[in-house]
């Protein structure tokens, strides 16, 4: 849903006397008919007329010209946060690139302070809120900066506030955690997270199984392998050699238990992968005795 339509939306359903959730879904309803015959009366407000322009940066072969059209959007508008977000992946230059980040964020978070939405009612919730999720996509940016530069304690603490602003955490930052937390070797970290998010997949099992055979425990090494493979048998596949590549996934994408999932993880979390060097021979090896 883009901030037009949301803002569309909002200030329809503000000029209606719905109270309960039945009432507001009629009244959703009787939105999306006038909307799609076209009878819905809106004003551009100057953040819609910023995602505008930062939708002809988007649709613009030419870097330079999407720069201009994004810096010119954010600059119309400061709160359109995804134009300078747009700016930051574009940026070449390091310094230039933590700058611009660093002091979007910083304005955004006292924007949106100043405009309660850091009240107790949404700190949880934030990208569910079509206004605070930009924020959200920064800090998630601002984290695998960090870890590509190789700050691993700075990209934790953001990851948590990331995990603290947005528990349902929708774009994946206690995968991201979960690595660092093997990285740093955190063993009570990184169970405390588990705890709270105990999902049976490679991205959170993986980091385990590398953690305690980092630490030499041989017997909870294995068993991460062994639910490693339950969880993913391409990921044993991966060494043998063996894997197939599913060509239906969607270049960019995975699928949980397929091969795009070994492909993505060993593409996204190399820095954790690159501690331990020796790490294929001790797969190899423990599948060799399994024969």
């Amino acid at each position: 849903m883009d901030n037009k339509f949301n803002n569309m939306v909002k200030e329809f359903l503000e000029n209606t006397d719905a109270k309960t959730e039945e009432e507001l879904n009629e009244k959703l309803q009787e939105f999306i008919q006038k909307y799609n015959a076209g009878e819905i009366e809106y004003e551009n407000t100057i953040l819609d007329d910023a995602y505008e322009l930062l939708e002809q940066a988007e649709n613009t072969k030419s870097k330079t010209q999407a720069i201009k059209y994004a810096k010119k959007a954010y600059d119309m508008c400061p709160a359109c946060l995804d134009a300078l977000l747009f700016q930051v992946h574009l940026e070449d230059n390091p310094l230039k690139m933590w700058r611009l980040l660093e002091d979007g964020l910083e304005y955004e978070k006292c924007r949106l302070k100043d405009e309660g939405y850091f009240d107790k009612d949404n700190v949880g919730h934030f990208y569910g809120i079509f206004e605070t999720r930009p924020y959200i996509r920064g800090l998630f940016d601002k984290a695998n900066y960090l870890i590509l530069d190789g700050k691993m304690k700075q990209a934790c603490a953001v990851c948590k506030e990331i995990l603290r602003l947005n528990e349902n955490d929708n774009l994946g930052a206690r995968y991201v955690l979960m690595a660092i937390y093997a990285f740093l070797e955190e063993e009570n970290d990184m169970l405390k997270l588990y705890k709270k998010y105990p999902e049976e997949q490679l991205v959170m099992l993986f980091p385990l199984f590398i953690l305690y055979y980092k630490q030499g425990n041989d017997d909870k090494t294995k068993e991460y392998l062994n639910r490693i493979n339950k969880a993913n048998p391409n990921f044993i596949k991966f060494f043998k050699g063996t894997m197939r590549e599913n060509k239906d996934i969607e270049e960019g994408y995975y699928c949980n238990g397929d091969s795009s999932e070994v492909i993505m993880y060993f593409s996204q979390y190399d820095f954790l992968i690159k501690t331990v060097p020796g790490i294929v021979y001790y797969i190899l090896g423990n599948i060799k005795r399994k024969k």
